[in-house]
């Protein structure tokens, strides 16, 4: 198996949840490959009561995007607690896009110092989400069926960093993983 870089598993570590799992489970994706950039998101959910963890980890090789998602799973009587692990090793040229949204604090006249949140969009084909309307014409009047309009979105992975909740050197550090991603992305059209 591959010895991850001090620096994810200092990280991967710290997030706290499940780091020897989340290790391991990264490391045999990575098979032998050497991490050139790295990007570790622990996110906690609330739903009523119930609180749930989840751990997104984005490494990057000379050919592959390692992506791996830690997730409460809800327990039940023959498991009382469980931790699922969903891990994809995609190849950089199946990555179709990679997207940057930034949002910044303004004062209505100007920006106030750097991105508030940024999110990062990578798509490479591997799930798409529908969203379906009913057709309709302007004619109030109009009994027709006009049948279904959709859009066909790629869903991938978006992760979003807010500087309010995770710190400015998150903001930092999911920047400084989209500029080695596209740049590792383009090369591959060189």
């Amino acid at each position: 198996m591959t010895t991850l870089p001090d620096t994810l598993t200092h990280e991967l570590r710290r997030s706290g949840y499940f780091p020897q799992v989340a290790e391991a489970c990264i490391a045999r994706s990575l098979r032998g490959a050497a991490v050139t950039a790295h990007l570790v998101r622990p996110e906690t959910t609330f739903d009523g009561p119930e609180v749930r963890r989840h751990l997104t980890v984005l490494a990057l090789t000379a050919r592959h995007l390692v992506v791996s998602h830690l997730d409460d799973d809800p327990a039940d009587e023959l498991n009382p607690s469980q931790v699922v692990v969903a891990t994809e090793r995609v190849k950089l040229s199946r990555i179709e896009s990679v997207g940057l949204s930034q949002v910044f604090d303004s004062d209505g006249a100007g920006v106030q110092g750097r991105e508030a949140e940024v999110t990062l969009g990578i798509s490479w084909g591997g799930s798409r989400r529908i969203e379906l309307d009913r057709a309709w014409c302007e004619d109030p009047e109009c009994q027709a069926e006009h049948g279904w309009n959709g859009t066909l979105a790629p869903t991938d992975i978006a992760l979003r960093v807010s500087a309010l909740a995770d710190g400015d050197a998150a903001i930092e550090a999911a920047l400084a993983f989209h500029e080695r991603l596209a740049d590792a992305v383009d090369a591959l059209d060189d």
